[in-house]
């Protein structure tokens, strides 16, 4: 039964997680998240109900656990389907997940390595964790941590007398594919701007949206667009004296249930 307890253990974290900065988030709206009825969530949590490997698989898959976090609790869980692996004989578990490291997932997933890369650009970067630290409002540790884990994948080379430097100009994630680190990634962008919404200044921020009825034929077209306006609007903001990092994300989604759904 160790499985169960293992995943009781990672529910309860994850809810523990989510309500330290949330105290009103409730027992239904995390059942809601991992896509649970709240009734069997909790008698999950109180060991009273046990969960297939089937539902282990979508329960990690809704809580977008990193690859490590994954294989740890499925690894615990008898494998029931096995397929053959192509151009082998060999059988190997059914279930499938992101072929990333744990650190490659982790830069995806955590907005602190794209605002030290950003950061780096900065005309008065200072190498030190401490500084670090102070301007993105992260404690030492992490930031200690971000720095080494850029060097360790080659995205910072550091010098011989410490000085860090980009491996490359910029950096961008795949288009239109649909993979956990890319949905959390977005999770955390709008987590990030709700909190600037509520802590910054109109005059340093911009909020806007734009309600409208589409022809979504048209919309791999709009995509285009969004993507050159970005590129256009960052070598405007980046092209004078670099102080700040900024973070610009653009939502276009549908309000209205989709044409199949009606």
């Amino acid at each position: 039964m160790k499985e169960q307890i293992a995943l009781q253990n990672l529910l309860r974290g994850k809810l523990s997680d989510i309500q330290r900065s949330n105290p009103q988030y409730s027992l239904r709206a995390f059942s809601k998240k991992v896509g649970v009825h709240v009734g069997a969530l909790s008698s999950i949590l109180n060991g009273k109900r046990n969960v297939s490997r089937d539902l282990a698989e979508r329960i990690s898959q809704r809580l977008l656990l990193d690859p490590q976090e994954r294989s740890e609790i499925l690894g615990l869980f008898p494998v029931k389907r096995l397929y053959k692996k192509p151009g082998t004989s060999k059988d190997v578990p059914s279930f499938r997940y992101l072929e990333l490291t744990a650190s490659q997932f982790k830069i995806s997933t955590e907005w602190e390595h794209f605002a030290v890369m950003s950061l780096l650009n900065c005309e008065d970067f200072q190498e030190s964790p401490e500084w670090v630290s102070r301007r993105l409002g992260i404690n030492e540790s992490k930031a200690k941590q971000v720095i080494e884990r850029l060097v360790q994948l080659e995205l910072f080379t550091r010098d011989d007398s410490g000085k860090l430097t980009r491996s490359q100009k910029s950096f961008r994630t795949t288009d239109d594919i649909a993979d956990v680190s890319l949905k959390r990634h977005h999770e955390q962008s709008l987590d990030l701007a709700k909190e600037s919404l509520h802590r910054d200044s109109v005059t340093i921020r911009d909020f806007t949206t734009l309600t409208m009825a589409i022809d979504p034929s048209k919309l791999s077209t709009a995509k285009e667009l969004i993507r050159k306006q970005q590129d256009e609007l960052s070598d405007l903001l980046e092209s004078g004296t670099r102080t700040e990092v900024y973070r610009l994300s653009v939502q276009l989604f549908p309000l209205s249930k989709l044409g199949e759904e009606k």
